[in-house]
């Protein structure tokens, strides 16, 4: 193309001149080639300080009211709200609350239930609203719009790509292995990092694959990852726990990685979805940058309250764990099982670590549609996401819940009874 471009210029240009445009392209085209191969080689070890964008560091930390850290009872004059409460103060569950006041910015009792149930330091610990909040703090404190990435293994989460796309930050994707696998590919996350890519999201057990993933592959990524901080998400943890080897959460308590973010939520096992708290595990210096930034009371009295109460609750949350596996596993035989099995309806159930299995049957969207029409049960057809063609998601409910669902999809798939 240049020596094209070049012809072109010999009317108009003098052989010097020409020559000269000719070494000043040639410059160009060297430069851009190395930039490309500057940012495809990693650092030899994790520098925080290189992964978070400048203009968060330089950031100021928002002040808070004098009253936080005092002793004993003082007057409350600070902070401009209502002392007299709102309205319904005298409905009995909310009595006592303080919903006049601004809650504890610092959430110190809610971490120190967290830290007790998942055996790490309070100083670990960032609480959010829902997870969401915390995967879209982390992006944009890592990552230039319009410059830095971010990397998914698809099938996965959604919402790590919609809030790097809302950051105008690009998502690489590195597929997870296919037939049903649904396992990292180490060697293909290795070829495609670059200096670029600032955060690495990985989804155990995933969502919709109901997988967890090998933790021999998570730990090689996050040697690699020299550049990036490596976010495991295991918002659905507590249905596995009974293996030990299903969390990361040791190596945070250990401080084995320094690039290690792991995300959890109150909205699975815990049965808190509206209260909408999410939990990062991190580093103190991770933890201490993203405090920095989030909204200075950003978890509500009520849900603190609410997940304080329900942290010390643990024993009755693993029963009711027990009780969804119990029913995963009478729902999963009955789909593998006449007369609900065969080609013409369920072909495959996937191996599940979480509290829903993904489902490939023939013409999957239709039945969706089918079920819901016919009785009202709601399932999530996940075809459209890679490697899940004709997939449904089924969450575990009630046995009630349950029997509908399997005796809506027999009556839809022409056969009879609940099929358990």
């Amino acid at each position: 193309a240049v020596c094209v471009s070049a012809l072109a210029m010999e009317s108009a240009f003098s052989r010097k001149e020409v020559k000269a445009a000719l070494v000043a392209a040639s410059a160009v085209a060297s430069l851009a080639v190395l930039q490309r191969v500057l940012r495809r080689r990693l650092p030899h070890s994790f520098a925080l300080e290189r992964v978070v964008r400048p203009c968060v560091l330089r950031a100021k930390p928002y002040s808070f009211p004098p009253r936080f850290g005092q002793a004993g009872s003082p007057v409350l004059l600070d902070a401009n709200e209502n002392p007299h409460g709102p309205p319904i103060n005298d409905n009995p569950s909310i009595q006592g609350l303080g919903l006049e006041r601004y809650p504890d910015p610092a959430q110190a009792e809610l971490k120190q239930e967290l830290a007790k149930l998942r055996g790490c330091q309070p100083e670990q610990i960032v609480v959010g609203v829902g997870s969401d909040e915390i995967i879209d703090l982390l992006i944009r404190i890592t990552c230039t719009p319009g410059k830095d990435c971010i990397m998914v293994c698809s099938p996965t989460y959604a919402m790590y790509s919609t809030f790097a796309a809302v950051n105008d930050v690009k998502t690489v994707d590195v597929p997870l292995t296919g037939n049903g696998d649904f396992q990292l590919r180490p060697e293909a996350i290795k070829a495609s990092l670059t200096r670029d890519v600032k955060l690495i999201f990985l989804c155990s057990p995933g969502n919709p694959t109901g997988q967890l993933l090998r933790r021999s592959d998570v730990q090689q990524i996050l040697d690699l990852a020299t550049n990036s901080l490596v976010v495991v998400d295991e918002a659905y943890i507590d249905f596995s726990l009974d293996d030990p080897a299903s969390t990361c959460m040791s190596w945070v308590a250990e401080k084995r990685y320094p690039n290690l973010v792991i995300s959890q939520t109150l909205s699975k096992a815990w049965g808190l979805a509206g209260a909408r708290i999410g939990i990062a595990f991190a580093p103190q210096e991770v933890v201490a940058v993203v405090d920095r930034v989030k909204a200075p009371f950003n978890l509500s009295i009520l849900a603190e309250d609410v997940a304080i109460r329900s942290l010390k609750k643990a024993e009755v949350v693993r029963e009711r764990v027990r009780e969804v596996l119990c029913e995963r596993e009478r729902v999963e035989r009955a789909l593998k099982s006449p007369p609900l099995l065969g080609k013409s309806g369920v072909q495959v159930v996937h191996k599940s670590d979480a509290n829903f299995l993904l489902v490939k049957m023939a013409n999957a969207k239709e039945v969706c549609t089918e079920i819901a029409a016919l009785s009202n049960v709601m399932l999530r057809y996940r075809g459209a996401m890679l490697h899940c063609d004709n997939c449904v998601r089924i969450s575990i409910g009630t046995r009630q819940e349950n029997d509908a669902f399997l005796h809506a999809l027999g009556t839809v798939l022409g056969r009879k009874g609940p099929g358990s």
